[in-house]
């Protein structure tokens, strides 16, 4: 076995070259974002399956054969950690102690991620087309973002956009960043400030109630707060505070269907927009979302992530998307900081 790398547009044509060049027996280990584009590691046997075996005799079994090919990969990997070298050469022994401990090491790795996310244990269907490769990559996406704090899993440098349904946890998906950033032994280069953003065509009590709700957050973290309405005190808003602090901006749940307006006044002030989907909701509402979503689906933070007890559709639909999911929130990560004396 060995790790390969390679880099593509994005997720769905990364991991078709991966099944491309080096077959459907590949092993995804993990997948990246750098920058626009994602990275994939994965393990595979070079050995083509057309080709005799050549390699020396005095470092195998004499008993391997053809069927061995055949056998489960977890149980060759056992097999190959197993089996000793018995060759005298002391360089090709330490070289097969070698891939014995990375093998060992890709093991436990593999275990550990799997015994923190059990539900990608289910089986899969018999009729899994071409996503199911784009489904698994969603999937160990989810699953390595959720075993670690919000402020780790991805930079927060600069202006934040959070969008989405209402209901979905934008706010609560704001707090548990804020929650995870107070516990972190290194603090961010910048303190955070908030910024709720609503419209003209907003009606006022609703307007009101979400910045009083986004104001009390910000109290119990000490952290300013302001209330943009409409693009232009939101341009000036994120000029006063962005010199200084890392900007989130929580969306009236409204604003919804103004998306692309959104978007373009979002672009206008390089601030990055994420979109928030519930874990919890239905996948029906990944292929209803207005047009213009699939860009901010790039950037998708799954929400709620505690409250869905069955997460295939989910992924089946943002895989059917071409979605990237760059943050994971879930509803009980939000810790009460202690409260300061007035």
């Amino acid at each position: 076995m060995e790790l390969k790398r390679l880099i593509a547009e994005d997720s769905k044509s990364a991991l078709q070259n991966v099944r491309s060049t080096y077959g459907e027996d590949a092993l995804i280990v993990s997948t990246n974002k750098i920058g626009t584009k994602t990275e994939v590691i994965c393990a595979v046997d070079l050995q083509p399956d057309n080709e005799p075996f050549e390699e020396d005799l005095a470092t195998t079994a004499p008993t391997a054969t053809r069927s061995a090919d055949r056998a489960p990969f977890s149980a060759s990997l056992s097999t190959v950690m197993d089996n000793k070298a018995t060759t005298s050469d002391p360089e090709l022994a330490s070289l097969v102690a070698t891939i014995q401990q990375e093998l060992l090491e890709l093991r436990e790795s593999v275990s550990a991620h799997v015994e923190a996310n059990p539900h990608e244990l289910n089986a899969e269907s018999a009729n899994d087309t071409g996503t199911t490769l784009c489904e698994r990559a969603l999937r160990q996406q989810f699953g390595t973002l959720r075993t670690k704090p919000m402020i780790e899993q991805r930079s927060w440098d600069g202006a934040h956009l959070f969008v989405g349904r209402p209901g979905v946890g934008k706010t609560t998906c704001i707090e548990n960043l804020l929650a995870a950033a107070a516990q972190a032994v290194e603090e961010p280069r910048k303190p955070f400030a908030l910024i709720a953003y609503s419209n003209d065509a907003n009606h006022s009590d609703l307007a009101s109630e979400h910045w009083l709700k986004l104001a009390k957050i910000s109290q119990r973290y000490g952290i300013p707060c302001a209330h943009a309405i409409g693009a232009t005190q939101l341009k000036r808003l994120v000029d006063q505070l962005g010199g200084q602090h890392n900007v989130l901006i929580d969306t009236c749940a409204e604003q919804l269907p103004e998306l692309q307006a959104l978007q373009q006044v979002a672009g206008h002030l390089n601030i990055a927009s994420h979109y928030c989907i519930g874990a919890d909701f239905s996948p029906q509402t990944v292929h209803s979302e207005p047009s213009g979503i699939s860009a901010l689906l790039q950037s998708t933070i799954i929400t709620r992530a505690d409250l869905a007890a069955e997460l295939g559709p989910l992924f089946a639909a943002l895989a059917n998307a071409q979605a990237q999911i760059l943050a994971v929130s879930c509803d009980t990560q939000a810790a009460q900081p202690t409260e300061q004396s007035s």
